[in-house]
């Protein structure tokens, strides 16, 4: 009986065995994987009036600190199917980076030339920035996170979340399938994503929030917010507003309902299950919400 019992238990632990390695290895991303080479790449660059950064498959995270230059470090990964292929990624290694500047806005391009087949690459950005420049993202495949300190900010990504904090000019984010967060936005804003949440606090400026499938929460905590235009398809949409702010409301759902808190006094317009038109307080901020498969939620801020 104890021969059976381990003569069974050493069949199992191979059978485990060659399913993992024969078959579920194979079909793992190779970013499970220790990377065939990986090295920290830093450069410094002039500041200029606007940064652009260019980035394929990795995380940017931008902070703003003193200085008077743009500081850059790159966590670079290259993954090879095969041990003897590093030489390869070694040498495509070397056209990582490409840096323009025309004087007014410094490019920092990754990747320019395309990349061997075989190959799986990331490239993780940490940079620092002086105070008020502006700064465009391009990235396809990671997150992005904007420190405050920024002047314009704009940041599209196809799988990215995006957060961008205390930003003194206008913000533009966009995503296909990513989560968007605006902290403290002081002027124009416009965030749009596929399949993702938006989060955004307003300071002043306007608003435009647009999702296929995700919610809005809106947070207006000053009464200079001129506008917002929020609209959600298959989400709910929740706005905040502070005691000081006021606003003309134009809430309408689909099949959702629209709830009003009922320290909210909405005047002169329609009250229904799925509507609310009319004013509160003042009428400042020009609020217009629309979900097709959502509720719609008004509240004042408890502080």
């Amino acid at each position: 009986m104890l021969y059976r019992s381990a003569a069974t238990a050493a069949f199992i632990a191979l059978a485990i065995q060659i399913f993992a390695v024969g078959i579920l290895a194979p079909r793992l991303p190779r970013e499970v994987c220790p990377p065939g080479v990986q090295k920290l790449h830093s450069m410094t660059l002039p500041a200029a009036g606007m940064l652009q950064v260019i980035n394929t498959d990795g995380t940017v995270r931008v902070n703003v600190i003193e200085g008077g230059s743009i500081e850059v470090l790159a966590d670079v990964r290259a993954y090879t199917p095969r041990a003897d292929a590093n030489q390869m990624a070694v040498q495509y290694l070397e056209t990582l980076f490409r840096v323009d500047n025309d004087g007014d806005t410094v490019t920092l391009t990754t990747e320019p030339l395309d990349r061997p087949d075989e190959l799986d690459l990331r490239v993780d950005y940490t940079i620092s920035i002086p105070p008020g420049m502006n700064l465009a993202v391009s990235v396809e495949n990671g997150n992005v996170w904007v420190a405050g300190g920024c002047n314009q900010v704009s940041v599209e990504g196809n799988n990215a979340d995006i957060e961008i904090t205390q930003a003194a000019g206008a913000v533009n984010a966009k995503s296909t399938n990513g989560r968007i967060r605006v902290v403290d936005a002081a002027a124009e804003t416009t965030l749009e994503t596929v399949n993702g949440n938006i989060n955004v606090q307003m300071l002043s400026g306007s608003l435009q929030a647009s999702t296929i499938t995700g919610a809005i929460i809106t947070r207006l905590l000053e009464p200079g917010v001129t506008a917002c235009d929020l609209t959600s398809l298959n989400g709910g949409i929740t706005l905040v507003m502070s005691e000081s702010c006021s606003a003309e409301v134009s809430a309408t759902t689909g099949r959702g309902m629209v709830r009003a808190d009922a320290g909210l006094d909405i005047r002169a317009g329609i009250r229904k299950r799925r509507a609310v038109l009319g004013v509160i307080g003042d009428g400042e901020t020009k609020l217009s919400m629309n979900s097709m498969n959502g509720d719609i939620i008004l509240q004042r801020s408890a502080s």
